[in-house]
């Protein structure tokens, strides 16, 4: 679990790296103040909470349930074998079983 304390300031770190970059390259084109600083801190939300969120997903355990067509599940960041274990009986003994929207 050594990701944990690096993930948050990684992913701050490459989107702010994203925002300068945009930011130096608007303000070349003579871009107002306003819009480029509105621009650039747009990104760096987007790029440090998208690569947030692809961290975690690619560390979490998922536990789904396994009827055919309930679309339940768990996703668990930071779990231990044992919560894990309670969380995977959970997915498979859940009394409502949702179904599956597909457009």
């Amino acid at each position: 679990m050594q990701y944990q304390r690096v993930r948050l300031p990684a992913a701050a770190l490459v989107g702010a790296a994203v925002a300068l970059t945009a930011g130096s390259r608007l303000r070349g084109y003579d871009v107002p103040v306003a819009l480029t600083t509105a621009c650039a801190l747009a990104l760096f939300a987007n790029v440090a909470c998208s690569i947030n969120h692809l961290v975690e997903v690619a560390f979490a355990t998922t536990h789904r349930c396994r009827v055919p067509g309930c679309s339940f599940r768990v996703r668990l960041p930071d779990a231990d074998a044992a919560e894990s274990r309670r969380w995977q009986e959970a997915a498979a003994a859940h009394p409502h079983h949702v179904p599956v929207h597909r457009a």
